[in-house]
Order: C-alpha cells, then structure tokens, then sequence
C-alpha cells in the first residue's frame, strides 16, 4: 500500500499529515497519543485554574483536535500495513 499520508500532505501541505508520513505504525501511534494526552491536560488546566480563565475559548479547539487525533488513530489501527516514507 502506498503512503496515504504522503499523498495527503502533498494535496493539503499538512505539517501532522508529514509527521506521520515519516513515521513506522509504533510512532504514528505514539505521536498521536501524546497530542491526545497534551491536548487534554491543556483543557483540564483551562478548566480549573482561574488564572487560565481568559484561555477557555480554547477549549472547544482543543476539543475538536482530540475528536481529529482520536480519528487518525483508528484509521492507524485500521491500516497497519502502511510504510514510512526513507
């Protein structure tokens, strides 16, 4: 199978869609497990520091990004098969 992440970044010119191009499946998980993580400590943050208080627009993005890494890690679990880009 070809690179469907390359081809995607090519079409779009996503820096995400590129970082997982160059990566075997083990990292392509790893990475988006940590965005899913650093995504949702931010939120947690936001929510209950009131000094964050005037950053809570950013929590629906945050939100949305989580729902989108969520996704792109199923579609990495579905297709297993794809290779990194040398």
């Amino acid at each position: 199978m070809s690179n469907i992440f390359y081809k995607h970044w090519l079409k779009r010119d996503g820096g995400l869609y590129k970082d997982l191009a160059f990566c075997n499946h083990k990292d392509r998980i790893k990475m988006l497990d940590d965005l899913i993580s650093y995504c949702k400590k931010s939120t947690k943050e936001i929510k209950t520091n009131p000094l964050l208080y005037k950053y809570k627009s950013l929590i629906k993005p945050n939100e949305r990004a989580i729902k989108l890494y969520c996704k792109l890690k199923k579609f990495c679990n579905k297709h297993k098969d794809v290779k990194q880009i040398q």
